[in-house]
């Protein structure tokens, strides 16, 4: 799905709280929206880790994980995380 897309279905409906999954069934209140971030499809095979993965090089020294052992560069497809919490 994408942001214009997640736009048109929310202003559809009703104003009403936005959630996200949390843990065991639980669920948590959109708490931030983070800025537009490389992002790596289809970087897991298994299930409990999600679909694809963020190019993270924010830490001093230390290369993305998916680049790493994927020997691939930044990708240049973004994307925008939503979170839970505050």
């Amino acid at each position: 799905m994408t942001a214009h897309e997640l736009a048109r279905t929310l202003l559809e409906g009703p104003d009403l709280m936005v959630t996200v999954r949390g843990y065991e069934g639980g669920v948590d209140e959109v708490g931030y929206v983070k800025p537009p971030t490389p992002i790596h499809y289809d970087a897991h095979t298994e299930s409990y880790y999600g679909r694809h993965s963020y190019h993270e090089d924010d830490h001093f020294m230390l290369m993305c994980e998916v680049c790493d052992i994927d020997n691939i560069e930044i990708p240049e497809t973004l994307a925008i995380h939503l979170g839970g919490g505050s």
